[in-house]
């Protein structure tokens, strides 16, 4: 047996749960835990004087003779030529059971380990002595218990004490999370119900578990004004019965700022300020209507106006804005109604469009100046359209201008009233879309040499002499030539046009 295996030595055990004081910061230990730290120091002595000591004492002498006994047998079986290896110590372990010891008591203090953990959590975190002393008396003399059995050496049955005082603590710390849910949870339905007394037990109940519970501490706040809050809800009730939203309203703001969880406020609260505003409205509409029989017809529209502000969609306010429209913008619509209708008799689309938008900056919802106002404005862009292709006809000579033009004309057609100037216009257009939608000959002479391109029509190339049917109307012929300038020329095409030349002549 190697040297090794002689020194094997046991870690320390340190029994800290026996060291945890329970007490708040700034008590004094107690006697009885005065008496388990002593006990436990002086066992740890003990424990190590055993571990360090003792082996050292009863190791055997290397250089001490060794016996040698042969085992028992036949005497005529063959015997070993070698002496046999013993232990020098019968009474130490053997390597693989010392193994095991040393596992046991590392598995001992691991669990201890876990006791003191829990044991600190449940004393830091919950006042355990209010409710659960009982259990956790048990768990210490359990983790008590182990620490006997792990000063014997007995490893296995120190982890199984310890695990016991570990599963107890767990199940004590499961137990105050239970009662502290439960605590706050009825503390809540009591608040609901407006029970002060209950709420205040259940928050007071909870506070003994964890007293820096901060739902615990704000619940109980809250169960102490509610006699308060209850008179004020009472009082706020009461203004509602009697159609004062108003004050309604202010005492429910009250509440708020004392306790704005308060079950059912927020709902009180929006039914008053609802109501509140229904009032307003039935005073604005009172108003109006009180100013539109005085004939104070500014004062009845401004009620009106007010009314729909706060109620868009109602239909009492818009009928009495009719009302003052008819009252005191009567004279006035008639007035610029026959403005209008003059305008539009001598084809002054303008004036008329003029007039139909005052109509309507007095009451945007008079229908016959909203019809008049879009009949004017298409005469008007119509008109206008049908004036710019008169006078560039020439431009009908782009296929895109020349559709545009029979699309407009297609929607002068169509307009009704037709007055004179725009039959005009409407005979006018109409022969000159005839008129360039006929094809005309024409010839173009070149040098053979320049390079000839057509607007709208694209490269003609070199030639002498080309002849294109093209719609009459405005073009331009560019002519190039290496070593020479371009030329830019403009070309109308009308019937019976003369042949045009383009060349260029003139070198760089």
């Amino acid at each position: 047996m190697s040297d090794d295996l002689d020194q094997i030595r046991p870690k320390s055990v340190p029994l800290s749960h026996t060291q945890t004081n329970s007490a708040r910061p700034g008590q004094r230990p107690s006697l009885s835990n005065l008496v388990w730290i002593l006990a436990a120091g002086v066992g740890i002595m003990l424990l190590l004087a055993v571990f360090l000591v003792v082996p050292e004492l009863v190791k055997p002498d290397p250089d001490a003779p060794v016996t040698v006994v042969a085992p028992a047998g036949n005497p005529t079986d063959p015997q070993p030529s070698t002496p046999a290896q013993v232990p020098l110590n019968d009474d130490s372990p053997a390597p693989f059971a010392a193994v095991q010891r040393e596992q046991a008591r590392a598995q001992a203090q691991e669990k201890l380990a876990e006791f003191v953990e829990l044991q600190m959590q449940l004393e830091e975190t919950m006042q355990v002595g209010a409710w659960g002393q009982a259990q956790l008396d048990e768990a210490k003399s359990l983790a008590t218990q182990g620490d006997e059995q792990f000063l014997d050496e007995r490893y296995p049955e120190a982890l199984q004490a310890y695990d016991a005082a570990a599963v107890e603590l767990a199940a004590l710390i499961d137990t105050g999370a239970g009662l502290l849910a439960d605590s706050l949870a009825n503390g809540q339905t009591a608040l609901d119900q407006a029970d002060q007394q209950l709420a205040e037990e259940q928050f007071n109940l909870a506070l003994t578990i964890d007293p820096e519970n901060a739902p615990a501490l704000a619940g109980l706040k809250r169960a102490q004004l509610l006699p308060e809050v209850v008179i004020l809800m009472r009082q706020a009730k009461n203004h509602e019965l009697a159609g004062a939203w108003q004050p309604a309203v202010d005492v429910y703001l009250q509440v708020e700022a004392l306790d704005p969880a308060t079950q059912g406020l927020q709902p009180a609260l929006s039914a008053a300020r609802a109501g509140k505003k229904a009032e307003q409205i039935r005073g604005h509409l009172s108003d109006g209507f009180a100013a539109m029989d005085a004939k104070r017809f500014t004062e009845a529209r401004q009620a009106f106006q007010a009314a729909l502000r706060l109620d868009p969609g109602n239909g009492v306010a818009r009928g009495g804005l009719e009302q003052v429209s008819r009252g005191t913008d009567v004279a006035r619509i008639a007035q610029l109604r026959e403005s209008a209708t003059a305008a539009e008799a001598t084809e002054n689309w303008q004036q008329a469009i003029t007039d139909y938008e005052q109509v309507l900056s007095l009451d945007a919802n008079i229908q016959f100046a909203k019809d008049g106002r879009q009949r004017a404005n298409e005469q008007y862009r119509t008109q206008a359209a049908l004036a710019n292709i008169i006078a560039n006809p020439d431009k009908l000579s782009s296929p895109q201008l020349f559709d545009q033009a029979k699309d407009i004309l297609a929607r002068a057609q169509r307009l009704a009233p037709r007055g004179t100037q725009l039959g005009e216009q409407i005979s006018q257009v109409s022969e000159l879309i005839r008129v360039y939608a006929t094809p005309v000959l024409v010839t173009l002479s070149s040098d053979s040499a320049t390079k000839v391109t057509l607007s709208t029509v694209g490269v003609l190339g070199k030639f002498d002499s080309k002849q294109l049917t093209l719609r009459p109307g405005a073009y331009t012929l560019i002519g190039s030539r290496n070593g020479y300038r371009d030329v830019r020329t403009s070309m109308l095409v009308r019937p019976d046009m003369q042949p045009l030349d383009i060349r260029c002549t003139e070198t760089f």
